[in-house]
Order: structure tokens, then sequence, then C-alpha cells
């Protein structure tokens, strides 16, 4: 399970350095794409297999589900962590989702989200507002 947060940098040639805890349970081979929200997705590739094949189980005639297997599918990027622990964001990639110098990687659980500085913070200025505002009745007495 990947939790946590870690502050990276993209270098030159669009790659970023996987931190050295998660290198393991990642493995050499990873899946990276596009995600609505305005962030990269990054799986391990055995945790890529089971997300693929729900997402293209789902009914496609209906046109937000095509949407969002568009975006999941049609970006999908078989990708491996080179001998220094280092993977390759391409160019339309970091286009998407506006990375460059530092980005947040943010553990979801079975996979990562690849955010910029600014989109970060815009999700944690809206998640700060949610709760003071108008927070999701599911979390009806959940107690932290």
């Amino acid at each position: 399970m990947f939790t946590g947060a870690s502050n990276l940098s993209i270098d030159a040639k669009g790659r970023i350095a996987v931190p050295t805890r998660y290198r393991d349970e990642l493995g050499a081979d990873l899946v990276i794409t596009a995600d609505p929200s305005g962030c990269l997705l990054l799986f391990a590739a055995k945790a890529w297999q089971p997300f693929e094949a729900r997402v293209s189980a789902l009914p496609n005639l209906n046109p937000r589900v095509k949407a969002l297997q568009r975006m999941w599918l049609g970006y999908k990027l078989d990708c491996e962590v080179d001998n220094a622990g280092r993977v390759v964001l391409t160019p339309e990639m970091r286009a998407y989702a506006k990375l460059d110098g530092k980005i947040q990687m943010i553990g979801q659980g079975d996979r990562f989200e690849l955010w910029s500085e600014r989109g970060w913070q815009d999700v944690i200025d809206l998640a700060q507002q949610t709760m003071r505002e108008d927070p999701p009745a599911e979390l009806a007495g959940l107690s932290v």
C-alpha cells in the first residue's frame, strides 16, 4: 500500500527519481496514465492490470464512461525504472499535468498521483474549504 507524500524534481530529460522506499514494492515495470483531475497516475504494472480490466469492462455506450476510458486507457504508457531508480515522463504527459521543475508524488493505496506544485496546492485548498463549509455526509461519525 502506497501512502505518503514526496517532493520530487524533474530533470532536463523529463525523468523523476522514484523514492527509494517505494522501489521494491513498485518493481521495475510501471504504468503511467493521465487522470481527469489533472494529475498523472503511476501504477506498478501488477496493480494496473486489475484497474484496466475494471475500466475496460464498464459500459462504453455511456458517453461519460467512454470519456474516462479514453483518458485512462488512451494515455496509458508502459515504462521501466532505470538502474538509477528513475522513470521518464513523456513531453505529452508532462504537458497534460503541467509538470515542470518540482512535483508532488502522493500515495493513494494501489497507485501514486503526480501533481504539479500549483495543482496539488489547489487540491489541498479545495479539501480544506470543503471540510470547513460542507463536509461530505459519508464522513459523518468519522473521528480522526
